[in-house]
């Protein structure tokens, strides 16, 4: 069993890993800690404790957490208290599929901005075009990808 000094590094290093992609340090480490806790679920009174933090900043980003899917809230008969889990049954690919719907979205962003430049020649726009050349080869092969992960996922358990 790894020591409590190691699974507190984790937790730390996933907050900041989330931090870095634009997410919350504190939902990084709620992760973190839910991925290394030896309990399949956890009350928010114990991740509060755990993490040291305040209620709200774990109420806000356990919902941050349930609306990518990650997280489930869960309930035991007779208990009141609602506990968190890792989400069992997350489809990585339609997490993905939502991805790829904010590319979409972000790559019509950029060619709405490249449209609206006076200079369709200078750094912002040169800029612009590469975001829309590398956001545009992601739309096109994202599913193609998803495609083969559901294929080998389905051939994985296929051989259990």
């Amino acid at each position: 069993m790894p020591q409590y000094s190691e699974r507190a590094g984790f937790i730390e290093e996933t907050g900041l890993l989330f931090e870095n992609m634009g997410m919350t340090r504190m939902a990084g480490r709620i992760l973190g800690y839910l991925m290394v806790s030896d309990k399949e679920m956890v009350s928010f009174d114990e991740i509060t404790k755990v993490l040291q933090a305040s209620k709200s900043s774990i109420s806000t980003n356990l919902k941050a957490l349930i609306q990518i899917h990650f997280v489930k809230p869960v309930s035991k008969p007779g208990d009141r208290k609602t506990y968190y889990m890792l989400a069992p049954d997350i489809d990585w690919k339609e997490y993905y599929d939502q991805k790829l719907i904010s590319i979409k979205y972000l790559k019509q962003l950029f060619e709405k901005a490249l449209e609206l430049r006076v200079s369709k020649e200078d750094e912002t726009s040169l800029w612009l075009n590469n975001a829309i050349d590398f956001y545009g080869w992601l739309v096109k092969e994202l599913p193609a990808l998803m495609v083969r992960w559901k294929e080998e996922k389905k051939a994985r358990e296929g051989n259990k």
